[in-house]
Order: C-alpha cells, then sequence, then structure tokens
C-alpha cells in the first residue's frame, strides 16, 4: 500500500475506500436481515471486512496506540525479548510479560507491512466476537441470529476498541472465552456447551494472558474462585487441574521476566491505593459498566474538539448522532429495568444476579485503584453486560413487535454513524497521516524513527 495523502478527497485511493466504506455499511445489515444461515459466512466476511477498514482508520498516533505499537516495533528491529508490555503512566511502571509486545512483534516477521498488527488483532477480535455471538445465539431464543451477529460486530464498544493495536483491544480477545468458560462452571444454565476440564484450561490460560496486557486481570480472580467453588461442591474436583495446566501456558511469556526482573518497572504493586473518592461513582460505574451494550456515542465520537470538527464539517452525522445518542439513554434504561423485571426465565434470572454482582465488585474494585474507573479500565467485563442484554431484548421483543423494527433500524444508523467516524479518523487520526515514518522505520530496523519508548526516557523497563 503507498503512501497517499489522507485529508486530500480528491485522492482516487481515499475515495476509493470512502465507497467501500459506504457500500460494506449499506448492504451488510440487510443483508443479514433478508439471509438464510447457509448466506451466514459470506455475510461474516462482509463484518470482518467492515471490521478491518474501520480499525485500519482508526486512531493510531495518540501515545497510548503509538507506545503499544512501538514495544512490538522495538522487539521486532532490535530483535530482543520483550519482558515488560504496557506502560502504567500513573506510577512509572510496565506490565511483567512479553506478551502484549510479541502480538505486535511477531507479525512483522511475517510481512514487514505497517497495518499487519491491526489485521492479526482483527483475525483475532473478530474471532473472538464470533464465540460471543455463537454463543448467545445458543443461550437466548427470542432474538434473531442476524441482530445478534450485528450488535456484538458493531456496537461502539465492540468497535471502539478490538479493532486497533492498544492493549484493551487484546483484552477482549481473551475475556470473552473466559467469561463463557465461567457460565460454563456457575450453575447458571442446565445444558453445557463445553466440558468442565476444557472451560478450566481456558480460565487458566486466559488469566495469565490478560494479566500480562492489563492491570484488570485481578477482577477475573472472584470468578474463578466462585466457580472452583461450584466444582468443589458438586462436581470432579480433579478438572480444576486443567486451570493449572493452562495457566502454566500463559506464564510462558511471563516467565523470563521473573528470572530477569527490572526492579524499576515491575513495581505495579504501587498502583494499587486507597481511593475514597470511589464512593461518589457508584452511579457512574453503574452506567458505564450497562453501556458496554449500548449505542454510547459520545465517548467514540472522541474528545470536544473532534466533536466540533465532526459536527462542522460532516453536518449529515448529526441525525444519526442524535438518534443513537438518544437510543444509548434508551438501551440503559431497558438494562436497568431488566433487572426488576419479573420473569419465569431462570437463565436471565442467573445472569441479572451475575451482573449485578459484578457491578458490586467492580465497584469494590475502585477503592483500591490510583485511577477512577474509565470504561477501559474495566473493559474486561463487557462480554456479561453484552449477554444479559439480549436477554433484555428478547423480553422487549415479546411484548413489543415494534421493537424489533426499531432495533433494524437502529443497527443500520449505527453502520453509517460509525461510517462517518471511520472517515473522519481516517482524515485526522489514523496511519495514513504519515505512514512513511512507520516504513521507513521498519526498512532501517530503527524503531526511534518512529517513535520513542517511555521507557527510553526513564532509563528503566522495555
Amino acid at each position: 500500500m503507498c503512501y497517499f495523502d489522507a485529508k486530500s478527497k480528491k485522492n482516487p485511493v481515499y475515495r476509493f475506500k470512502q465507497s467501500l466504506f459506504f457500500i460494506l455499511i449499506s448492504l451488510t445489515p440487510t443483508l443479514l436481515i433478508t439471509m438464510g444461515k447457509k448466506q451466514l459466512y459470506l455475510l461474516l466476511a462482509g463484518l470482518f471486512i467492515f471490521r478491518l477498514i474501520y480499525g485500519l482508520c482508526a486512531e493510531f498516533w495518540f501515545a497510548d496506540e503509538l507506545q503499544i505499537y512501538l514495544i512490538g516495533l522495538k522487539s521486532y528491529t532490535t530483535g530482543t525479548w520483550p519482558f515488560y508490555g504496557p506502560d502504567v503512566v500513573y506510577t512509572h511502571t510496565q506490565i511483567p510479560g512479553a506478551l502484549q509486545g510479541l502480538l505486535v512483534a511477531l507479525p512483522f516477521y511475517l510481512w514487514k507491512l505497517p497495518e499487519l498488527p491491526t489485521f492479526i488483532l482483527n483475525v483475532l477480535s473478530f474471532s473472538s466476537l464470533c464465540l460471543l455471538a455463537w454463543y448467545i445465539t445458543k443461550r437466548v431464543k427470542g432474538v434473531p441470529d442476524w441482530l445478534v451477529w450485528i450488535l456484538c460486530m458493531t456496537t461502539p464498544w465492540t468497535l471502539y476498541y478490538s479493532t486497533r493495536v492498544v492493549n484493551p483491544s487484546y483484552v477482549l480477545v481473551f475475556s470473552i472465552p473466559f467469561f463463557i468458560a465461567v457460565l460454563e462452571l456457575l450453575p447458571v444454565y442446565t445444558e453445557k456447551l463445553i466440558k468442565p476440564g476444557l472451560a478450566y484450561f481456558i480460565m487458566g490460560i486466559t488469566t495469565t494472558f490478560i494479566m500480562q496486557l492489563h492491570m484488570s486481570w485481578v477482577l477475573m480472580v472472584p470468578y474463578t474462585l466462585v466457580a472452583m467453588a461450584f466444582t468443589m461442591k458438586t462436581g470432579n474436583r480433579k478438572v480444576i487441574l486443567f486451570y493449572i495446566l493452562g495457566g502454566l501456558l500463559g506464564l510462558a511469556t511471563l516467565i523470563p521476566t521473573w528470572l530477569h526482573p527490572d526492579p524499576m518497572a515491575g513495581k505495579v504493586g504501587e498502583n494499587i491505593v486507597f481511593n475514597w473518592s470511589n464512593l461518589g461513582n457508584i452511579v457512574t460505574i453503574l452506567l458505564r459498566y450497562l453501556s458496554f451494550a449500548t449505542y454510547e456515542v459520545p465517548y467514540v465520537l472522541g474528545d470536544s474538539t473532534d466533536k466540533d470538527i465532526i459536527m462542522h464539517t460532516q453536518y449529515w452525522m448529526i441525525p444519526f448522532i442524535v438518534f443513537l445518542l438518544i437510543i444509548g439513554f434508551l438501551q440503559v434504561g431497558l438494562l436497568i429495568i431488566g433487572f426488576f423485571i419479573r420473569t419465569e426465565n431462570e437463565e436471565w434470572k442467573k445472569m441479572r444476579w451475575l451482573n449485578i454482582c459484578s457491578y458490586a465488585l467492580l465497584f469494590f474494585s475502585f477503592f483500591f485503584s490510583i485511577k477512577g474507573p474509565s470504561s477501559h479500565t474495566f473493559y474486561l467485563l463487557l462480554p456479561l453486560p453484552m449477554i444479559y442484554s439480549f436477554y433484555c431484548y428478547e423480553w422487549l421483543i415479546s411484548k413489543k413487535a415494534v421493537a424489533l423494527k426499531v432495533l433494524k433500524v437502529v443497527v443500520c444508523c449505527g453502520f453509517f454513524f460509525h461510517m462517518g467516524l471511520g472517515i473522519y479518523n481516517f482524515q485526522h487520526k489514523s496511519i495514513y497521516k504519515d505512514r512513511p515514518k512507520v516504513t521507513e522505520a521498519l526498512d532501517k530496523m530503527d524503531y526511534r524513527v518512529l517513535g520513542e519508548r517511555r521507557s527510553d526516557q526513564l532509563g528503566y523497563g522495555y
């Protein structure tokens, strides 16, 4: 792919991408609504292409995204092992483990293409979201399959992260199989889709993977302990050994760091402080937790400057923004009401309690966090409100047939909204603002051409 001026609307490559983006977004919802299961793979291919293009148009130059990319680029260009991963900027430390660096670096050994880490990430995240959508269709029967697939793939939070190279995107890849495994071990469903041994293996390996990607991995521990408690009480205790096996495999990229520790970079324990101010966030945390399953457009639109530019340069987006903003509020309201609806559906009741307990755990955990409850800090939990939301949609559709028609309009508007946002990001934030700089760093095998790692400035870490 050659370099071009991303801001030039007359550029043929820009116009081609914009046209392709428009076609995919326009046709995909119609196809998914009208076509049967035999065409599912073709439709999923369309969704994958849409997500990939969106990810390539997404933020690249912001500090967090750039630093994650640089970790892998440094490993590849210097031929060194990335002993430490994402930076914890509040305490000038790094998360131990090589997984994050390897996830970015290894694709370059296949082909020195700047976009390749993004492509590999999208393959991983798309596969994980396919697992989530498949699982929901098996558990919630009152929602059309096409709606499940579209919402899982294209709601703002599954597009904002999971399509661009930044550590929360990789967290979702592993958190989805983790929580599906948890649901299979807890007494939520009578009919099990995954054997206990495999479920524990998945939990073990995904925990030690996320341990190397984000500090939020500690939230996985209570779910694991509760699952083990139920197994100890009702099942074959030996299957828990599979958790240890999975965990040991996941630790393979962390053990070298333990053998060669950096006394300064690895002080991640400094991020644990008692934070009384979280007491005032009881409502904020609930709303942000539930918003993972909704059209929360303000967050993905960016800061006030981004919003102002979009409103003044892409007028056609305004109706979609306003409509989805209202829908997002209504969705959160529906999910809250869902906690109080009387139902004979035992699975829904259990999912409600699981989400209530998850919210309580999340609220409690922020009393020990140096950072406030920004949504990305607990993005790990997205699968739970997402699954819960479809029980609420099932109830709503059963009560009001028009709800399904409204949801069709919502997903179509969602596609057009993300088309506009993708075009804006492509012009102002994507790798294509200065792609030759990335190419030069790869050609010269010098990551410093692209940028400087924070660890280089600090004098320790990776």
